[in-house]
């Protein structure tokens, strides 16, 4: 079979430009990516803005008391965490907006070198079209044929060649369309990281003002250390007390349990069910307050006043609206309904191998060995008259034949 120019010169031509469209994929893949980082982004962002939202609310309950001081530097430190949590989410989409303008930098870069290897491409057709437009060079390629099989393959070529020339003017016409569009898109997103960054300029603002109002807060309180030093001993022997409780009630249910079961501790058929469904709602039970921010994590906290001291927490504080609502956060019994003196009401709920614990109430709607379900209202919160601060306290504790263990509730709760 001869070899046919024509028709070798439209098949490469032809890869090449089909090889030269496919970085369009890529930047359409890419724009799309971009958008689903940027909307994360944005709903964390809404996310922090309601709880600061929230917290500026219970700010202005809390100043309301004799000592607003005390009961608002817990707050005040939340709120400027929340705005730092703030300002590294905008810089995290400042960094998203430059990846994505150097990445635009660069197929704009790409897409120009495209348009010109289209342009020569497309000029080398011309040329070789011109060295064959004679209707005489035609017809004498066609009739140079072998056999009528290889005169209609060429006759086809001729015509696909002619196609070809008209699909590179095309290809040129929407890579140049292509182009303005990238470079339009381009100069939205640098506006748009313009906006982001001025954001986070007033975002920094703001929290330079938090930060001088806990500072002279501060200064405040550590005239007052004397009366901070009582009441944190105060307080220690009322976590003492709480924890104390907590841990009787339990063992005396372990012993119940190792008393009808030939001295090991099992959980009937119905509470390993139980046990077994909550733990597999880790990280989705919901919060013991319709609204709230945690204002004291799981742990060892530093004291926000008195140098070197912490304060532990078997649980979380949780800052909510005064005579909010206190909620289970699941299905289960109630073990127990105690007092602390100075420390309000407390409930614990039996969840199989689980006990979640309520305190800091005011008043509390249920009574012990009742059935609750998840999200039943169980008691208000204690407002300090003192401090005006109105926090809900949770805790819980698995419960096995090796005794009992403190979790920190913020891993078990929705993640708001």
């Amino acid at each position: 079979m001869s070899h046919n120019p024509i028709h070798s010169k439209f098949l490469l031509l032809t890869r090449l430009s089909i090889k030269s469209l496919l970085p369009v994929w890529f930047l359409l893949a890419s724009l799309s990516g971009m958008a689903q980082d940027k909307a994360e982004l944005q709903k964390e962002r809404d996310e922090i803005s309601k709880n600061i939202e929230l917290t500026n609310k219970l700010l202005k309950e809390t100043r309301s008391s004799r000592n607003k001081e005390e009961g608002e530097l817990s707050l005040i430190n939340k709120k400027i965490s929340l705005r730092e949590d703030l300002i590294s989410s905008l810089r995290s989409e400042v960094a998203l907006y430059s990846r994505r303008i150097k990445d635009n930098e660069a197929e704009v870069e790409e897409l120009e070198a495209r348009i010109e290897t289209l342009k020569e491409k497309y000029a080398k057709a011309i040329q070789f079209a011109q060295r064959t437009q004679r209707s005489e060079d035609k017809l004498m390629y066609i009739f140079a044929s072998q056999d009528l099989y290889q005169a209609i393959r060429r006759i086809r070529a001729l015509k696909q060649y002619t196609k070809y020339r008209q699909d590179q003017v095309a290809q040129i016409k929407e890579a140049q369309a292509e182009l303005q569009a990238l470079n339009e898109n381009m100069q939205a997103l640098i506006g748009e990281k313009n906006e982001v960054m001025g954001e986070e300029q007033k975002a920094k603002e703001v929290l330079n003002a938090d930060l001088e109002v806990r500072q002279t807060a501060v200064s405040s309180l550590k005239q007052e250390e004397n009366k901070l030093s009582k009441k944190l001993k105060q307080q220690e022997r009322q976590r003492n007390k709480l924890n104390k409780e907590i841990q009787r009630i339990i063992e005396e249910e372990i012993r119940a349990s190792k008393k009808n079961n030939a001295g090991t501790f099992e959980l009937t058929p119905e509470a390993a069910a139980l046990s077994a469904s909550f733990e597999s709602n880790k990280g989705k039970l919901p919060w013991p307050v319709e609204r709230g921010v945690i204002t004291s994590k799981f742990g060892n906290n530093p004291h926000p006043v008195l140098a070197g001291i912490t304060v532990p927490n078997n649980g979380i504080d949780i800052a909510t609206s005064s005579n909010a609502i206190v909620r289970s956060v699941f299905k289960g019994t109630v073990s127990a309904v105690f007092s602390i003196p100075g420390a309000g009401q407390n409930v614990i709920i039996n969840h199989g191998g689980y006990r979640s614990v309520y305190s800091n109430l005011q008043e509390v709607l249920v009574t012990k060995g009742q059935e609750i379900e998840s999200k039943q209202s169980i008691g208000s919160v204690l407002t300090d008259e003192n401090t005006g601060k109105t926090e809900a306290h949770l805790e819980i504790w698995k419960v096995d034949s090796n005794g009992t263990t403190k979790q920190n509730p913020a891993t078990w709760l929705y993640k708001q």
